[in-house]
């Protein structure tokens, strides 16, 4: 990916652990999120099963909950580990740069 499809999207501490987040990257909705173990995550926003906000699901390590029907998504790959939900979510690669939080998308 090009330079120009990073962006900054947050300052790292505005962003605690076992936090997540909405926003809006380069034109998509995206769910960052920070674990307990202050990793940071980026993948689609929408659940691969019925369109639901993962940024309202819960957070359990490295896993997301999709709120709507629990479906559980690994953040690091996209995969969906439960059902109902079968077809993974994409995930963006996500770097600090100082106190900057970047999204490539």
């Amino acid at each position: 990916m090009t330079e120009s499809n990073t962006h900054r999207v947050a300052g790292a501490a505005s962003l605690g652990p076992g936090e997540v987040r909405l926003l809006e990257v380069g034109g998509q909705r995206v769910c960052l999120a920070r674990t307990d173990d202050d990793e940071l995550f980026a993948v689609d926003d929408i659940c691969s099963h019925e369109e639901e906000s993962l940024s309202e699901g819960w957070l359990d390590g490295s896993c997301i909950e999709c709120p709507a029907h629990n479906s559980v998504f690994d953040l690091r790959t996209g995969e969906a580990l439960t059902l109902p939900a079968t077809e993974p979510v994409r995930t963006y690669p996500v770097t600090t740069d100082g106190d900057d939080v970047l999204v490539t998308v």
